[in-house]
């Protein structure tokens, strides 16, 4: 933990392994440690340092410049730029750095201000996605503690969750009924879902994460429900999705349709099954949730 390879700073920041180590040989930034053994990491102040100066150089500004500079001489630099896409993206590495310093409170109020300039559609669509993509790269290759990354994502959710409950359910829209498999447990986009049903008048029943298929099963028996959507957020060996997924249209009538989205479905050959219809962008997902 707070370790990171120079492969970590090439995902994370977008600069390719082999510039880092150009920047290291003849600029001398961006140094790296050595274990006992001689291995080569980064720590997490220099993971912050690499994506200031990527967001920099992306930007325009030369290596040759950014180098010369200070903490205090980059830090008014990068206050002074006003362009819509460097804040974004200068929002996401100050959410990344809040995250790695357990900051909860600042994580929350870096939030909280971008909601409140923008709107929460806004502020899931083109920030948070991004930052949890980011955060979900530094999970999966274990270089964020699970508290950290607990924090993160329980923030996100509580925002999404509270302005669901702010809008008026109503029993008169389609009903939704919104699940993720057993054993998946990230449920952010699956509540994002739900807000957007309940913004657009209908009725969504939100099921959460890990949901056997049959208590799917029961619900059908005792509600009438228009339509389910699943989302598949982890990616295990695209057999034992494709394995789910035939076992889910077996388990519904073969004239409900459900719904399915999620990064899982990414990079595999989906089984065309009669009562499946797989959504592969927030686009499609919004466009068939609000015509239902």
């Amino acid at each position: 933990m707070d370790r990171f390879s120079i492969k970590d700073l090439e995902n994370l920041t977008g600069i390719k392994a082999h510039t880092i180590r150009v920047w290291e040989q003849r600029y001398g930034i961006l140094q790296p440690k050595r274990t006992a053994t001689n291995i080569r990491y980064y720590d997490a102040d220099d993971l912050k340092l690499a994506l200031r100066i990527a967001l920099l150089n992306n930007y325009g500004f030369k290596i040759s410049r950014i180098r010369e500079m200070n903490a205090g001489e980059m830090t008014a630099l990068i206050g002074k730029i006003a362009d819509p896409a460097f804040r974004l993206q200068l929002q996401v590495n100050e959410m990344i750095e809040r995250t790695l310093d357990m900051d909860p409170f600042g994580l929350e109020e870096k939030i909280n201000t971008f909601i409140g300039r923008h709107g929460l559609e806004v502020a899931v669509e083109q920030l948070l996605f991004q930052y949890l993509e980011k955060i979900g790269i530094m999970w999966i290759t274990d270089r964020l503690e699970p508290s950290q990354e607990h924090m993160a994502a329980n923030i996100i959710f509580r925002k999404i969750a509270a302005a669901a409950d702010a809008l008026k359910p109503t029993q008169e829209g389609s009903k939704v009924l919104l699940f993720l498999p057993e054993g998946e447990f990230h449920d952010i986009s699956l509540m994002y879902v739900f807000y957007l049903l309940r913004k657009a008048g209908k009725s969504p029943v939100y099921f959460g994460s890990n949901t056997p298929l049959g208590e799917v099963q029961r619900c059908l028996q005792k509600q009438e429900v228009h339509c389910l959507y699943v989302h598949l957020t982890t990616n295990p060996h695209p057999a034992q999705t494709q394995r789910y997924l035939q076992k889910l249209s077996d388990s519904i009538p073969q004239a409900l349709p459900c719904y399915v989205s999620g990064a899982a479905l990414g990079a595999m050959e989906l089984p065309q099954l009669p009562n499946l219809h797989y959504l592969h962008t927030l686009t499609a997902v919004r466009d068939k949730i609000t015509s239902l």
